[in-house]
């Protein structure tokens, strides 16, 4: 998976050029969703984009011009990268009804579109967040954005299309299942997902988040138990950002919860980056400061779990790590 990280500032704190996962204001839907661990036993290098029920299909008596599949979920399902490649361009700023188009035509809402080998690319339509920038390379199954229903759309899903060389389009469902893969059934190669932690829970992830919501400014004590206190602070950030307000932290509220760190850093967005590296068998004080050794150890998880290893914890390493 690739994470191209580089440091500008925002709010005091040092923090990547890529913060393309900042909440983009569209404040509908949960988005709390488990997805399998296990990777895909298709062709290599090919990946399903996401999970979920296949619903408008391509180039339909009744949708001639419907040039994919939409494969319906909760809001904020992960969608990943079907293939290696380089993203061409995004849309990212819009809103359920947005009546202008996307990086292709139509009212896709946020999109992202990639490049891939053999002139290929891929196309993702509605997304509720964009994870990736323009020009940014990628790795099949890399976590790319949220499922939505911005622009045109009646409900969060994912318009998914594939282009190949010389036609304008292919029926995406069959050409993944030459490849091997069930449009919204087969799991995503290296599939991770954000975990939905609510009311009640104690653990390492409540103590985490605790740490995140202190360092995002909205005030919690951190014990490591997700209580009234805590559900009441995560309502306070949703509400800030425009999310919808429940308590839960789902897909969508972790992605505006996290900011890219790396080394420099300092403050309660580091302590729970420390706590969740202890979680995963590292040996950190959770001092709140970004030094060599917590860099050492995020480039020692990052290498287990064979990520890029250069030591900055963007999306793609936040995401594994929780």
């Amino acid at each position: 998976m690739c994470e191209n990280d580089h440091p500008v500032g925002m709010s005091g704190l040092t923090v990547s050029r890529r913060t393309v996962f900042a909440a983009l204001g569209v404040g509908i839907g949960i988005g709390a969703v488990g997805l399998p661990t296990a990777a895909s036993a298709a062709v290599a290098g090919w990946s399903n984009p996401t999970l979920g029920t296949l619903t408008s299909g391509y180039q339909t008596p009744s949708r001639p011009g419907h040039l994919g599949w939409d494969v319906a979920n909760s809001q904020g399902t992960p969608v990943y990268a079907v293939a290696a490649g380089t993203v061409r361009d995004i849309r990212t700023g819009s809103y359920p009804g947005d009546p202008t188009s996307g990086p292709l035509p139509g009212r896709t809402g946020n999109s992202v579109h990639i490049d891939h080998a053999d002139s290929y690319f891929s196309y993702y339509g509605h997304l509720h967040r964009v994870l990736v920038s323009d020009g940014q390379r990628v790795s099949c199954g890399q976590l790319i954005g949220l499922m939505g229903t911005t622009g045109n759309s009646t409900g969060p899903h994912l318009h998914f299309e594939i282009h190949r060389p010389r036609l304008t389009s292919t029926d995406p469902r069959t050409f993944l299942a030459n490849r091997g893969i069930s449009l919204g059934a087969t799991a995503p190669v290296g599939t991770t997902g954000w975990p939905s932690v609510s009311q009640g829970t104690t653990s390492w992830t409540a103590r985490v988040i605790q740490y995140l919501l202190r360092g995002r400014g909205v005030s919690t004590v951190v014990d490591g138990y997700f209580g009234p206190g805590t559900a009441s602070s995560v309502r306070t950030f949703q509400s800030s950002k425009g999310l919808y307000v429940d308590g839960l932290v789902g897909p969508i509220t972790w992605t505006a919860l996290i900011l890219p760190l790396q080394q420099g850093n300092s403050g309660d967005l580091v302590r729970g980056l420390q706590t969740a590296l202890n979680a995963r068998g590292a040996s950190v004080v959770v001092d709140g400061a970004f030094g060599a050794q917590t860099t050492t150890a995020v480039r020692n998880f990052q290498s287990s779990r064979g990520l890029v290893v250069d030591g900055l914890v963007g999306p793609v390493t936040w995401s594994t790590l929780i």
